[in-house]
């Protein structure tokens, strides 16, 4: 875990205290494409294996095919994993932190009271396995400020930005009474 990774409860700064922290979920968002990139990484290693041991035509040819197929699945794997490893989600008791990039990072947060509206949007397959895709909108601004998809909890997640939006409205009420 590089330092930028909090754990959750972890304190921030002073009373800051993160409530969630994840990446987006390759597997579980995925898991047809995931599949068969890792199906054509195993077909890459056949082929290298049948292509060491075979002197025949057909075979060879068939076995570079596998090769070239491997090396697809591999392509796409790293890729997708550098993307995944480098986007994050961090929710705390005061904003909403979203950092992407690999070699550019991209850094927006957004304090909690600001926040305007969440949305979460499932396709079938992300909700049999438990995530989604957020849109985060403040006030500022027209459209979504923060959009991320495949974060594990999808619905947890909003259920920590509306309670925590909530108890900071309520607390204004009771200080601007005062």
């Amino acid at each position: 875990m590089n330092q930028t990774e909090k754990k959750v409860g972890d304190e921030i700064r002073d009373e800051e205290i993160v409530l969630y922290d994840s990446a987006p979920s390759m597997i579980r968002n995925r898991p047809f494409s995931f599949s068969f990139s890792v199906m054509a990484m195993f077909l890459g290693i056949f082929g290298v294996i049948s292509y060491l041991g075979t002197e025949e035509r057909l075979w060879m040819v068939l076995s570079v095919i596998a090769m070239i197929m491997g090396s697809i699945g591999f392509i796409i794997l790293f890729f997708w994993w550098l993307k995944v490893i480098n986007t994050r989600l961090t929710v705390t008791n005061e904003r909403v932190g979203f950092r992407k990039g690999i070699l550019s990072k991209n850094i927006r947060e957004i304090f909690l009271s600001d926040i305007r509206s969440v949305q979460i949007n499932q396709r079938f397959m992300q909700r049999l396995f438990g995530t989604g895709h957020i849109e985060i909108s403040s006030a500022a601004s027209g459209t979504a400020e923060i959009s991320i998809d495949g974060i594990p909890k999808a619905y947890y997640v909003k259920e920590i930005i509306d309670k925590h939006r909530r108890q900071d409205k309520t607390e204004k009420v009771v200080n601007d009474g005062e």
